[in-house]
Formats: structure tokens, C-alpha cells, sequence
């Protein structure tokens, strides 16, 4: 009907919600007029959980109205985020809704157009309803449509007497109200469908399922208030949005819980969902079945009479007893008449229940009773509400007529498409693959980079990252750790060589090796080796040497020359010989240590100078 704009108030200097109404309406004289009446009857409202009208009028062919503008967002974007409530918290963001609407009740104003879309949550948590652009005065409603009468609203929350007889009061804020407090607590609405008409007919022919049978767990008092709530039959629901209330108040009471008299229950839950949000009041949401779209549907033409129900009553009154049998038999007659069509048109049938979440056998015998059988596609479906092979969609859809002894084809769960990526930074790149791919992610990519500051082999990042959602249809790339060369350090001063590798992260050990060729104190090789990849906190060994090897030269005095020399060659030393006289070892030099391949000295002598002589015999 209209589009929705931020707008500055020149006269006040303040920022306000500017709703236009679109161009082929304002042609309208009809449609000019219900937008006039809305800003007449929502200006009479002043209620801390009512957007605010401050202004009406029109500006070259644009008929406007000014409203109060709220930053933030609208509750079905934070159901989207949340998927559902929890009880407590699901009633405590209906009280405020409650109380709004039961001001306008009062003041005999009927929104008919309650959903998600149509409540705004501010940044600090306040919850309001806007967009009585739907709303009428209770009067004019029961003065029934003249001319060509319109049905308003949105499939998804249509009462069964907005679509079957065009007539709507408080109850029918409060219909909508309970379809809106089941999906808080479930996440869905209660009838889907491929079409609106679908939807609408659903809301006529079928009563609204207990919450608790979408998700296990929900108190009995719950189920029991959003069954009063969306009755088919307006007479049993309460009479407006403040017996709602009311009926809200003590089922919190039974909880334990008591959120009566607090200015505003859900603030406290709610504030910080709705900060460094902005919402669009004139947005309105949609899924793809059209089920959150309002609907204006032409009726046919002429008066629809007015239509007034009791109050509500928590019991049925008695069926009145046929007093004629004349009349007996003919209301027989109609019974029997009206059960035949019935049966013909819509009895025969049965309703395809919901399976979402079921595994197959459970579902078999959910389906038993009802003579239905069901058989498994081949393909699998990703869904967020179905765990991982479990029954995730059915064909017919839930809610659509099957007669008995037909087949419902399910699809099983291959779990949500998008997957929240573990911390996997620091874990060998194996076991990182191992845990994305336990999640369903296949396609695992990984690309190598020079780190100093992590292991070879080690995840140093992710992307997307960790923490973020990944989609199981695309790649997840790990950065891994390549490590980085091992310096060079052969040839260096042993103290040189373990500055340079500490200051690597590198661990040094030292191993000492004698060395005719290396001088004492100089890395004769390393382990790994140079260029080798290594990591941050990885040992090194470095072989150093510690010098020449000392030997220890025997007292060969009084020996023969070529016994001595003999034993001073295999020793590793060379050997000199001064012959003087004699055959035998009179003089040598050095005595004691000295380093192999060191030169020994000796001076021959007939007998020797003592020592260990050593004789042929």
C-alpha cells in the first residue's frame, strides 16, 4: 500500500518514518480514504508500545502520513537469527505486543494485520507495533463492506472469519497474535503452503497443532494458551488482546515466572539483539511461499451483514435438545447430508502430518494409523532443522490432504548447508582435515607459507576463519606452516653457531668429536643439515671439534729400532730414526702424550738406556 522513508521534520527538527502511499492507490478516492482513517484512529493512541502518528496530508498527488521513527529491528529479523524462543522469553516478548494492542482495543481499534514484520524492537530493547495502516475502527467493521469488500492481511495470520466471512474484530488480533506466539516458540508457522490461498484455507479447515509437538519440551500451559489463542471459532478465543494478556500473565505465574507490571518484560532479553541495528518500519517481510505478504483480495460485491460473537468462555455450551421429533429427523437428515459432502470433499482425507526431524522408523509408525506409507528419495537434502539423516522434507508437504494409502516421499537430512568452522590454528594439518570433514566440508584446500612462529606441517589460519560459517558447498583454504630454512653454521665458533640458531627459536645441542683438520672449537657439521626446513622450538645438533687426538707413546728404550718403530707407526705416529750405533733404542723424543701423526724420535745404542727392552729371545 505504501513505501516507507526516514524523513527530517523541518518545523521540530526530528527525524521521522515518512510512510507515501503508492501512486496507483492515491487514485483511489476509496483507498485515500482508509489511509486518512488510519492516521485519524492511530493519532487517538498514545501508547509506550505503539509507533506514534504525529502528522497527516498530502503534497502534489502524495497523500502521507508522518509517524514516529524507531531505530532497530523488526522481530522477525531477530527470529531469523534465533530460529525460536524459549518459553519464557517468547511470552515475556508478547506482553508488550499484548499491551499495545490491547490500548487499541479500547480505544475499538482492530489492527488485522499482526506479524513479525509489523513489531519493532528499538536498540534499547522496547518493543512497539507499528503499521495500523490495516486498522478500522471496531464500528465501521461491524457495519459489514459495502460496494466491492476487500480481505486484508497477511495468509500466514488470517483468522478463519477474515476468509470465510470478511469480518474482523479484537479476536482477530488475538488469532493472529497466538499464530505469532507458536512461531516464536517453534520457528515456523503452523500452516505453509505453496500459495496464499493455500495457506488461507489451511486457517478455515484446520486447527492450529499444539507447539509441544514441534518442539518436545514446552510446558502444557504454553500449548494450552496458544490453543485458546488461535481457535477457528472466535467465541472460545479471549475476547481481546487484554484477556490475552491476562491469560498470558497466569500461565507465567504457574511457570514460576512474573513478568506483570514490568514496564516492558523483554527489554532486558531484547536490547542488546536490537543495538547497531536500523529497521525499515514500512518493510515488510516475505518468504518465498508469499506467507508473511499482505494480502488484499477482492470479495464480491454487496453488503456483508454484521457479525457479533458471545465473550469468551473457556467451556462449549451444551448442544440445546430437539424437543420435536420432526425436527430430529430432519436435523438427522442435514447431518447426515452435510457429513456426506464432507467425507466427499474433505473427510476422506487425511493430513499429511509433520515428519521434519523424524528418523524413518518413527516415521513409518507415525504414519501407520493413518494408512499412509512412506518411501526415501535417493537424494538427500542440507537442512538447519532436521539433524543429519533424519527426515527433512516430505512430498506432499505437511498440512496438504493424502488419501489413504498413498505414498509420501521423504528426503532425508544431509544436516545445514552452512557449518561453523572449528579452531583448528596450531593443529597438525591432518587432524584439522579430519575435523572438517567430520562436518560434511569436502572440498579442503591448502596452501604452504615460510613461518617462523609455527611448526611445519600446522594450521596458521583458515578461510573462511575459525569461528565464521562456512558453506559446505564451497572450499575451506588452511594456511599451513612450510617452517623455514635451518642456517648455516659448519665452519662457524661453536658460540657463534648457537647465537644464530637461538635466534631462530631453534634449540641447540652439542656433541664434541676430535679432528686433525678442524680446529678445537669450530662446527665440524650440523643435524638437519643447512637449507633443511625446520620449525620454531626444533633441535639442532651441532658436532664440534674438540681438537686433535692425544695418544700415549710407550717406553720403547732398550726396545729394537724395528720393533719400536713398528709399534709407534701403529700408534699413528711417524718415526724418525738417527742411527749412532747398535740396533736398539738408546734415546727418543717426545716421550709421554703427544697428538697422533705426531714425529717420534729415536737414537740407536748397542745395549739402550734401559726401559723395556725387549730381546729377540
Amino acid at each position: 500500500m505504501a513505501t516507507v522513508f526516514v524523513a527530517h521534520d523541518l518545523r521540530l527538527d526530528r527525524r521521522v518514518a515518512l510512510k507515501v502511499m503508492h501512486p496507483s492507490l492515491a487514485r483511489d478516492p476509496e483507498f485515500v480514504q482508509r489511509f486518512i482513517n488510519e492516521a485519524h484512529a492511530v493519532a487517538k493512541l498514545s501508547h509506550p508500545n505503539v509507533v506514534q502518528v504525529y502528522d497527516q496530508g498530502s503534497d502534489q498527488g502524495h497523500v502521507y502520513l508522518a509517524m514516529e521513527y524507531v531505530p532497530g529491528r523488526t522481530l522477525r529479523e531477530l527470529l531469523k537469527e534465533r530460529t525460536r524462543f524459549g518459553p519464557a522469553e517468547a511470552l515475556q516478548a508478547m506482553v508488550p505486543v499484548l499491551a499495545g494492542l490491547g490500548a487499541a482495543h479500547q480505544a475499538g481499534m482492530v489492527h488485522r494485520d499482526i506479524k513479525p514484520e509489523n513489531v519493532l524492537i528499538t536498540q534499547d530493547g522496547r518493543i512497539k507495533v507499528v503499521d495500523f495502516g490495516l486498522a478500522r475502527a471496531v464500528e465501521a467493521t461491524q457495519q459489514g463492506l459495502t460496494k466491492t469488500g476487500t480481505l486484508m492481511g497477511t495468509a500466514a495470520y488470517l483468522s478463519p472469519e477474515q476468509i470465510s466471512q470478511s469480518t474482523a474484530d479484537a479476536r482477530t488480533d488475538v488469532y493472529a497474535c497466538g499464530i505469532m506466539l507458536y512461531e516464536l516458540l517453534t520457528g515456523r508457522q503452523p500452516h505453509t503452503g505453496d500459495t496464499p490461498i493455500s495457506i488461507a484455507y489451511q486457517h478455515v479447515n484446520e486447527d492450529v497443532p499444539r507447539p509441544s509437538r514441534v518442539v518436545p519440551g514446552i510446558p502444557a500451559e504454553v500449548d494450552s494458551l496458544v490453543v485458546r489463542a488461535t481457535e477457528r471459532d472466535p467465541r472460545y478465543r479471549p475476547a481481546n488482546a487484554g484477556q490475552f494478556l491476562a491469560a498470558l500473565f497466569e500461565v507465567e505465574k504457574s511457570l514460576g515466572r512474573d513478568s506483570q507490571g514490568a514496564a516492558d518484560p523483554a527489554a532486558a532479553s531484547l536490547s542488546a539483539a536490537a543495538t547497531d541495528s536500523a529497521a525499515d518500519s514500512g518493510a515488510a517481510g516475505g518468504g518465498a511461499d508469499g506467507s508473511n505478504q499482505t494480502l488484499i483480495v477482492d470479495l464480491p460485491t454487496g453488503e456483508l451483514p454484521a457479525v457479533e460473537y458471545d465473550d469468551y468462555e473457556d467451556t462449549r455450551p451444551p448442544r440445546p435438545s430437539m424437543t420435536y421429533p420432526l425436527l430430529l429427523l430432519g436435523a438427522v437428515l442435514l447431518v447426515a447430508a452435510v457429513g456426506f459432502g464432507w467425507w466427499m470433499l474433505s473427510g476422506r482425507y487425511e493430513s499429511v502430518p509433520d515428519l521434519v526431524g523424524m528418523e524413518r522408523d518413527e516415521a513409518r509408525e507415525e504414519l501407520g494409523p493413518l494408512g499412509l506409507k512412506i518411501t526415501v528419495a535417493d537424494d538427500t537434502a542440507y537442512s538447519d532443522d532436521a539433524p543429519p539423516g533424519t527426515i527433512a522434507v516430505t512430498d506432499p508437504e505437511v498440512g496438504e490432504n493424502i488419501l489413504p494409502g498413498e505414498i509420501i516421499t521423504v528426503t532425508l537430512s544431509d544436516g545445514p548447508q552452512h557449518v561453523e568452522v572449528p579452531g583448528i590454528e596450531g593443529l597438525p594439518v591432518g587432524e584439522a582435515r579430519t575435523m572438517l570433514e567430520d562436518l560434511g566440508v569436502t572440498a579442503i584446500e591448502e596452501d604452504e607459507i615460510t613461518s617462523y612462529d609455527n611448526p611445519p606441517g600446522t594450521v596458521i589460519t583458515s578461510d573462511p576463519a575459525p569461528g565464521a560459517m562456512a558453506d559446505r558447498e564451497e572450499s575451506v583454504t588452511l594456511t599451513v606452516s612450510a617452517g623455514f630454512p635451518a642456517p648455516d653454521v659448519v665452519g662457524r665458533n661453536v658460540d657463534d653457531a648457537r647465537q644464530a640458531l637461538e635466534a631462530s627459536d631453534l634449540t641447540v645441542e652439542v656433541v664434541e668429536e676430535t679432528s686433525a683438520d678442524v680446529p678445537e672449537g669450530q662446527v665440524i657439521s650440523q643435524s638437519p643439515e643447512a637449507e633443511t626446513t625446520v620449525g620454531a622450538g626444533q633441535t639442532v645438533t651441532l658436532t664440534v671439534s674438540s681438537g686433535p687426538e692425544e695418544v700415549d707413546i710407550p717406553d720403547i728404550r732398550g726396545w729394537k729400532v724395528d720393533d719400536a718403530k713398528k709399534k709407534l707407526e701403529e700408534l699413528g705416529f711417524t718415526v724418525t730414526v738417527h742411527e749412532v750405533i747398535g740396533d736398539r733404542v738408546g734415546e727418543y723424543n717426545p716421550k709421554g702424550r703427544a697428538e697422533k701423526g705426531a714425529e717420534i724420535e729415536i737414537w740407536t745404542s748397542p745395549f739402550g738406556n734401559g726401559g723395556d727392552r725387549r730381546d729377540d729371545d
